[in-house]
């Protein structure tokens, strides 16, 4: 598994999570990191910039295929791919790192019944989008471009880096009706300090590497402020729902999402860990419901 994919709530297919067993590709990463982090850590922080932006691309789990047989696959001008169904108010769902549209096979059935239209994007650099990199920025530019493509927004939903992203857009002037934040971050900047922990990189790398992703925001027209920060600013009703058993993204995350949205309520669940929870029955029927007001 990759590093990024332990600390942002990856979607990776056939791990179970960090207590997994460090690949030796890692091992070396780490121990590059640790030397050459002392002597060189800007060129230590760019080089695991690269790394961290750059995302696996997964094919999808057998269970995931019937939404491509379901919707109509679309391809935007820009390279960004997306899965389109049903008629109705327009809900957006988005995943998170590693993921793709698919993941959210088992919501679309109860959402078209329930009378909306699906626009499941598969993110920058993930899926059957174009592009090489991504970070939670790119997912919000993306949504931005759903909406002005497709139209105004009823719903988003969205899981893991996914909800970061959704905070993000909507901070940005993206509007919806109605919010669903599942299994998501709460603060980008501990998930870059976890990733540097992780990858055991000096004190002074460390800082450089979040310099950087922060001034690469900046060139990008975008204002790195904290996903808690932003929430201070949305109105728009949520629903936030954690795991108590993620191992990823801490529970405490959901709670301090909640508790920072204004306008969110809190659903804890228990043993759907950080990747079972896009197929939990009881998930998608309060997705549905609070969507549906």
């Amino acid at each position: 598994m990759s590093p990024t994919a332990l600390l942002v709530g990856a979607v990776s297919d056939d791990t179970s999570g960090v207590t997994e067993s460090i690949p030796a590709s890692l091992r070396i990463v780490r121990g590059a990191n640790r030397t050459l982090g002392r002597v060189a850590p800007s060129l230590t922080a760019r080089l695991n910039q690269q790394l961290f932006s750059m995302p696996r691309r997964h094919a999808p789990r057998d269970w995931e295929l019937a939404l491509e047989m379901l919707a109509t696959r679309r391809r935007l001008s820009d390279g960004l791919s997306l899965l389109e169904a049903g008629d109705g108010p327009t809900v957006a769902l988005i995943h998170g790192w590693e993921g793709r549209a698919t993941q959210f096979a088992t919501f679309v059935p109860p959402l078209l019944q329930a009378g909306y239209r699906i626009l499941a994007i598969d993110g920058p650099a993930h899926g059957r989008s174009s592009g090489r990199r991504a970070d939670p920025y790119r997912f919000a530019d993306a949504l931005a471009r759903v909406s002005r493509e497709f139209g105004p927004l009823h719903g988003l939903v969205g899981h893991s880096m996914g909800g970061g992203s959704i905070a993000i857009a909507l901070a940005a002037g993206l509007e919806a009706r109605r919010v669903v934040s599942i299994a998501s971050p709460a603060s980008l900047r501990d998930v870059l300090g976890r990733y540097a922990a992780v990858m055991q990189m000096p004190p002074r790398a460390t800082t450089r590497f979040i310099e950087r992703f922060h001034h690469h925001v900046v060139r990008r027209g975008h204002r790195p402020v904290d996903v808690l920060e932003l929430l201070e600013h949305v109105d728009t009703a949520a629903l936030v729902i954690h795991a108590r058993d993620d191992r990823e993204v801490p529970f405490s995350d959901g709670e301090r999402i909640a508790a920072h949205w204004r306008q969110a309520a809190l659903m804890p669940v228990d043993g759907l860990g950080h990747r079972r929870i896009l197929r939990d029955a009881a998930v998608v029927d309060a997705t549905v419901a609070f969507l549906r007001g």
